[in-house]
């Protein structure tokens, strides 16, 4: 996450997940959690979307597990 291009937003959280973040990563990197938290829900429902916009793609006679897995293999490699 850069500062440079961000923007305040006031987001309620119950402060048993607040503690919970300031206990993993520090209250300092606490932003930066929940940015990179965000970020990653967002690919994943964008590449639920894609899955289910897809519907055929994969043949039936296909290995569905290593695919899926070649998949998140490669988006990870993207990070």
């Amino acid at each position: 996450m850069t500062t440079g291009n961000s923007k305040i937003t006031a987001v309620r959280l119950p402060l048993g997940i607040v503690q919970k973040i300031d206990a993993l990563v520090g209250k300092g990197n606490r932003s930066r959690f929940i940015a990179a938290a965000i970020e990653k829900e967002l690919k994943r429902k964008a590449r639920l979307a894609h899955i289910a916009g897809a519907e055929g793609f994969i043949a039936d006679d296909l290995d569905t597990l290593a695919f899926v897995n070649r998949l998140r293999a490669a988006d990870e490699r993207r990070k």
